[in-house]
């Protein structure tokens, strides 16, 4: 008699340096878009939890920000929440470009990786883009520096080998019960997911020098009559000239914000939304403790 398939379930870090696609990553393993993506690095700052549940198994992926050498108090924190999220996750899945190959930021990671002394997969990210021959010396040199359960070329802005990807991280799970209910996608409060729609809609229609100075903080997030969520939010920028940016000529790209993010957010949250936008300069803000605060960094 055939021996009955065991529930897997568990928690999964996703972890690399920024803009390797990390949250791209996720959203794809999760089936749904549950972490914000641009094409600016460093775009994910909180420890986000994308939930997949299916016959055999319930992973609880964590989409880290993107580890680098802190240049700020913000980067400390968004540095120390990756590390700590290593210690806390029964497997690793570790990205790094084939654009790139490894870099001084991807030793750093290995070493953690190492430190942490969990189970790996490692994920060589953006075969798309290059030869995948090219992937065969960055897979001899990746063994030399720690030993994977699995190393697999991907594409996950194609979807390249990502139901492979899956299939052995539900391998590599321990057995368990599920963790959370069968709908449950995410960890994070719609609040917060409208905030980072914000962000994430700001950060693709502004300027190079705007993104990392860019944070949202969602004032009031209330249902009206007739079925309306009222939204009013903050931007916070460090200087005037990145405020000027932001609102753009006569309101037209704070416009154009709103209007992006009403309908992602109306899309996630199933119902009509009515967004209210506002602008604030507060000059350093990513190394003053109690900004990071206030913006629910620390």
């Amino acid at each position: 008699m055939a021996e009955e398939k065991k529930f897997k379930s568990g928690f999964v870090a996703i972890v690399g340096r920024p803009n390797v696609g990390k949250s791209t990553v996720l959203n794809r393993l999760v089936g749904e878009k549950v972490a914000i993506v641009t094409a600016k690095p460093e775009t994910t700052r909180n420890k986000i939890q994308g939930i997949l549940t299916n016959k055999d198994a319930q992973v609880a992926f964590v989409d880290t920000p993107g580890i680098h050498k802190p240049k700020n108090l913000l980067g400390k924190y968004i540095t120390k929440a990756a590390k700590d999220s290593l210690l806390e996750v029964d497997l690793v899945i570790f990205i790094i470009d084939m654009t790139k190959g490894i870099t001084d930021e991807d030793k750093l990671i290995f070493k953690m990786v190492k430190e942490a002394a969990k189970p790996a997969i490692l994920l060589i990210n953006k075969v798309d883009l290059r030869s995948k021959s090219l992937a065969l010396p960055l897979i001899e040199e990746s063994l030399k520096l720690y030993d994977f359960k699995e190393i697999i070329p991907t594409s996950a802005t194609m979807g390249d080998n990502m139901d492979a990807v899956l299939a052995k991280v539900i391998e590599h799970l321990p057995s368990g019960p599920k963790l959370f209910s069968d709908d449950q996608l995410t960890d994070k409060s719609e609040r917060f997911m409208a905030g980072e729609i914000v962000r994430e809609k700001a950060l693709e229609l502004t300027h190079e020098e705007v993104p990392h100075s860019i944070a949202v903080l969602i004032e009031e997030f209330s249902d009206r009559p007739k079925k309306v969520t009222y939204i009013r939010a903050t931007i916070y920028v460090e200087r005037q000239s990145q405020k000027k940016i932001i609102v753009g000529h006569r309101g037209q790209m704070l416009k154009y914000i709103g209007e992006a993010a009403r309908n992602d957010i109306q899309k996630l949250l199933g119902r009509h939304v009515y967004i209210e936008l506002w602008v604030k300069v507060h000059e350093n803000w990513r190394k003053d403790i109690q900004a990071l605060k206030m913006l629910g960094y620390v």
